[in-house]
């Protein structure tokens, strides 16, 4: 992480890509609190249609013989392979809707296990430039990416570190200008910036997004994963040093979502 900070800090890409640390105040605290943060006067902004995306496997049809072509016997075509069969349902599990971000987070630590990491990035990298419009191939590209982030903290050299970080932020901006409502792609993104180091000074950032997608989400019916916000924003509030705000956060976290052990957990305390 030592030379992450360094090679971050001295302006990778002439300091273009980290004008978002700029200091923000912090939003107050969460929702129906005291100290809670306020709901935003205006709704979330309504996901946008999307383009059907071409099928990651596609199998070019066979044409129909000819009307007075005589009927020829002919060979079944090689058989599918099971490993790449295997690999593109694995691929369609990381693009899938039904799937929540955990389960997907598994997925590629998987695939970073059998060697498959980089196969399923240059795939994704392939399909999100061909459906630039599809929010779902960035998504899962910008999720992969970060899990190999986090495989070579303090193995890589400081540049490979900090490529992988910009290519993490950019894939998730990309699946927000496709689809600005995506809660995965809001909550994946702030989660890789809480991790940057703190003098680039991403926490305020943080703060904000995660108080927005909070906003959002009480909009909505709740989802068992909604409650990772509250973990995360009170987590971020903690780490500021904003003890009141983090404790209100939790609390109100666990009101909504009782169920959640690391929501419970923090609530409880040590």
């Amino acid at each position: 992480m030592k030379s992450l900070t360094i090679i971050l800090t001295i302006g990778l890409f002439g300091g273009t890509m980290f004008y978002l640390g700029r200091k923000t105040a912090p939003p107050q605290a969460p929702v129906n609190s005291p100290t809670a943060p306020t709901a935003l006067d205006q709704p979330p902004t309504a996901p946008v249609a999307v383009a059907k995306a071409r099928p990651l496997a596609a199998v070019s049809p066979k044409p129909a013989p000819a009307a007075s072509a005589p009927v020829v016997a002919v060979k079944d075509s090689a058989p599918i392979d099971p490993a790449m069969a295997a690999f593109n349902q694995t691929l369609g599990m990381l693009i899938s809707t039904n799937a929540t971000y955990r389960e997907k987070a598994k997925i590629w630590q998987q695939l970073k296990a059998s060697g498959q990491l980089e196969q399923a990035l240059e795939a994704l990298k392939n399909q999100a430039t061909d459906n630039p419009a599809a929010p779902v191939y960035h998504m899962a590209l910008g999720e992969g990416y970060y899990a190999k982030l986090q495989s070579v903290y303090g193995q890589a050299d400081s540049s490979t570190v900090a490529m992988l970080a910009l290519q993490t932020d950019k894939s998730f901006n990309d699946a927000l200008k496709a689809d600005p409502a995506s809660w995965e792609a809001q909550y994946v993104k702030a989660e890789a910036l809480s991790h940057w180091p703190d003098e680039m000074n991403k926490g305020p950032e943080v703060i904000q997004q995660l108080f927005s997608l909070i906003e959002q989400q009480e909009s909505q019916p709740a989802q068992p994963q909604y409650a990772q916000s509250y973990v995360l924003l009170g987590d971020q509030y903690q780490k500021s040093g904003q003890t009141e705000y983090a404790e209100a956060t939790w609390r109100l976290g666990a009101q909504k979502y009782p169920n959640d052990p690391a929501l419970q957990s923090r609530v409880k305390g040590p």
